[in-house]
C-alpha cells in the first residue's frame, strides 16, 4: 500500500494481485504487465496447469473453475486486488444460456469472494458490447459518436447483458465492502499476430462499417490501463471505455460517419482519424493514454510491415 488518493489507499509494487482468465488474450497481457510493474501476481484459469519445469511457472498459477463458489473463494483469499478477465469472450461460439450463465456466475462468485476477503481493488473486464451495438440481434442506432460512458446501455444479447450484470455486481461490491472497483469496457482487442487477418476486410472494402465505428484497442495498451486501474486509486465504482486513439484504416471519421451513418450525431473529435469510442474518461482518471496503432503493424493498404 502507498499514500492515499481521493481518500482511497493506492496499491503499489508488492501488492498481491489475482488475475482471472490468465490464459486468455487479455489475461496473459495483464499478467505480464502487472509483473513488470512489480506486483505480486497469481494467475488463475480453468486450463490445466503445467506440472513440469516450464517458463510458464515463473508466475504462480492455480487452476480454478470460477463458476464453482469454493474455487472462487479459495483463489481470491489473501489478495489485495483482483483483475477479473475470466469468461466467454463473445457470444457466437457458445449457446446463449452458456455465455450468460458462465459469465454471470463466475463474476458473481469472484465478487462475492472479494466482498468477504482482503480485496481493496477490483478491476472488472467489461465490454463495449454493453452499449448494445456490437452483437445486436436487431439494428441499434448509436445515440452519438464517439461513444462514451454517457451513452445508454442498450445490450440485449447474452454476452452484452452478461457484461451489464458484471457492472451491477461491482456496484454491489463497493456498496457493501471497503473495496473500490473499475469496470473497463475495451473495444475490439487486437494483438500483433491478429492485426493483418482481422483488419483485412476493412482495407478491402472501405464501405465496410463496424458496430462501434471502426474502434479497436491494442492488447498492450489495454494491459497498461489495467495496471493503472489497479494502482491508481479512485473511489466507488468507475466505468471507463478503452480504445486506440485512431480508427481502423485511418479514416476521416467525420466524413465516413456522414457518408455511412448520417443518422448518428457527431460530437467533437480529438483528431481527424479519431476512434469511434472515446477513452477520455480513462485518460483523465488514470493518466493513461493509448499509444499503439494498427500502423505499427500494417501499411496503408493493410499489408504487414516488413
Amino acid at each position: 500500500m502507498s499514500d492515499t488518493a481521493n481518500g482511497q489507499r493506492m496499491l503499489g509494487p508488492g501488492s498481491r494481485v489475482l488475475v482471472t482468465g490468465a490464459r486468455g488474450k487479455v489475461g496473459r497481457a495483464a499478467v505480464d504487465a502487472l509483473v513488470a510493474a512489480g506486483f505480486d501476481v497469481t494467475a488463475t484459469d480453468i486450463a490445466r496447469p503445467v506440472y513440469d519445469a516450464d517458463a510458464s511457472n515463473a508466475v504462480r498459477y492455480v487452476q480454478a473453475d470460477l463458476t464453482n463458489g469454493a474455487d472462487a473463494f479459495s483463489v481470491v483469499r489473501g489478495m489485495d486486488a483482483v483483475v477479473h478477465a475470466a469468461g466467454i469472450p463473445e457470444p457466437t461460439k457458445n449457446t446463449p444460456h452458456t455465455v450468460f450463465l458462465t459469465n454471470v456466475t463466475a463474476t458473481f462468485n469472484v465478487v462475492e469472494a472479494a466482498a468477504h476477503s482482503t480485496v481493496r481493488r477490483f478491476v472488472n473486464l467489461s465490454s463495449d458490447s454493453v452499449s448494445g451495438m456490437t452483437w445486436a440481434h436487431r439494428p441499434i442506432a448509436a445515440r452519438f459518436c464517439p461513444i462514451d460512458e454517457t451513452h445508454p446501455d442498450l445490450a440485449h444479447d447474452a454476452y452484452g447483458q452478461s457484461k451489464r450484470v458484471s457492472e451491477v455486481l461491482c456496484d454491489g461490491l463497493v456498496g457493501r465492502s471497503d473495496a473500490t472497483a473499475v469496470s473497463i469496457r475495451p473495444t475490439w482487442v487486437l494483438t500483433p499476430e491478429s492485426y493483418a487477418a482481422n483488419l483485412a476486410p476493412f482495407f478491402a472494402d472501405r464501405d465496410l462499417s463496424s458496430a462501434v465505428f471502426w474502434a479497436y484497442i491494442d492488447v498492450a495498451d489495454l494491459a497498461d490501463l489495467i495496471v493503472a486501474a489497479v494502482g491508481r486509486a479512485t473511489p466507488g465504482h468507475e466505468v471507463v471505455y478503452a480504445a486506440a486513439a485512431d480508427n481502423i484504416g485511418g479514416r476521416d471519421l467525420a466524413a465516413e460517419m456522414a457518408r455511412l451513418h448520417p443518422e448518428v450525431p457527431l460530437r467533437e473529435l480529438a483528431r481527424v482519424d479519431a476512434s469511434g469510442i472515446s477513452s477520455a474518461k480513462a485518460e483523465r482518471l488514470f493518466g493513461w493514454r493509448a499509444t499503439r496503432s494498427w500502423r505499427d503493424h500494417l501499411d496503408d493498404d493493410g499489408h504487414p510491415l516488413g
